[in-house]
């Protein structure tokens, strides 16, 4: 399991988070954004990601990753936005306050695991 990356989340929810992106996206950068990132969440408040591609991800890969977190003992949501199909002012937003959480090579898509 990689480090725990510099994001308000407990370890126990990290090694969740660490296991469903490795088990679906294994070689896709991910980075944090948002209030758990930025050090600004509440106890509840939602993790975003993004999962970093030159391509939009498959809609299978996307869809079973939504529903690993969804079923997953996270006591909050997990949003999951897809770097390729964001318009350049969210992107914009997203570096700003992005942390890295899975390293991986910009690639132009994903094949699931499963």
């Amino acid at each position: 399991m990689p480090d725990q990356p510099k994001i308000l989340i407990s370890p126990e929810h990290w090694r969740i988070v660490s296991e469903i992106l490795q088990r679906h996206v294994p070689n896709l950068e991910v980075w944090a954004f948002g209030s758990r990132a930025s050090g600004k969440a509440t106890l509840y408040s939602d993790l975003d990601l993004a999962i970093i591609t030159s391509r939009p991800l498959d809609l299978a890969v996307l869809a079973k990753i939504s529903i690993d977190f969804a079923e997953s003992d996270l006591p909050w949501r997990v949003d999951i936005a897809d770097w390729a199909t964001l318009s350049e002012g969210f992107r914009k937003i997203i570096e700003k306050d992005k942390v890295v959480v899975q390293n991986g090579p910009r690639q132009q898509g994903s094949q699931s695991q499963n």
